[in-house]
């Protein structure tokens, strides 16, 4: 598939249906209308591999990337969006990124802000995917101390997730309460 600019409705999110590599960019943004049962109904399992950015931008009810894009696992940064390679910027309803198969972030940094219900963002090593990490930018979501992050197996006392240090932090690293952070992949 080539680039591609969705918005204003949730069902032309259909348009990914086939798309293996997305040969560009790919833009969400501007769905007002959206509800979270809008965005159940779609999974786009094939999608591994954007070869330039994915922005995400004001799409209302959803609520977290991992049922669309369980398999996505490389953004290749080959044209980045001002330098950065995943954009996430006021995103209402967003609770979660949980893309639980991104491996790798080729080129380009991470910009993730002003989404006031986001969490696991702390539990996430962007430096198992990309480097440097220097120029992410994260900044302005829900405060950790408000979201109660839980990574798999720690209520149990029995963690099945990495602990990686992140300024002086040592923490298990997973995208949401049933899916671990894996390590980096080669691209």
């Amino acid at each position: 598939c080539s680039g591609m600019d969705i918005r204003n409705h949730v069902g032309d999110l259909r348009q990914l249906e086939n798309c293996t590599i997305i040969e560009g960019y790919l833009q969400i943004l501007l769905i007002f209308n959206g509800k979270a049962e809008d965005f159940r109904a779609l999974r786009f399992p094939k999608l591994t591999v954007i070869t330039d950015y994915l922005l995400l931008y004001r799409v209302y009810g959803l609520e977290t990337l991992r049922d669309l894009f369980p398999n996505l696992a490389v953004i290749r940064g080959i044209n980045l969006f001002f330098n950065y390679a995943l954009v996430i910027f006021e995103m209402i309803h967003l609770k979660e990124i949980g893309l639980y198969s991104l491996q790798n972030i080729t080129r380009g940094a991470v910009r993730i802000e002003k989404n006031h219900d986001l969490c696991y963002l702390s539990t996430v090593d962007w430096s198992l995917i990309l480097d440097p990490v220097e120029n992410n930018y994260i900044d302005r979501n829900k405060q950790q101390s408000e979201c109660g992050d839980v990574c798999p197996g720690t209520m149990e006392d029995r963690p099945l997730c990495a602990k990686t240090g992140v300024n002086n932090q040592y923490n298990y690293r997973c995208w949401n309460a049933n899916h671990c952070q894996k390590g980096r992949a080669d691209p």
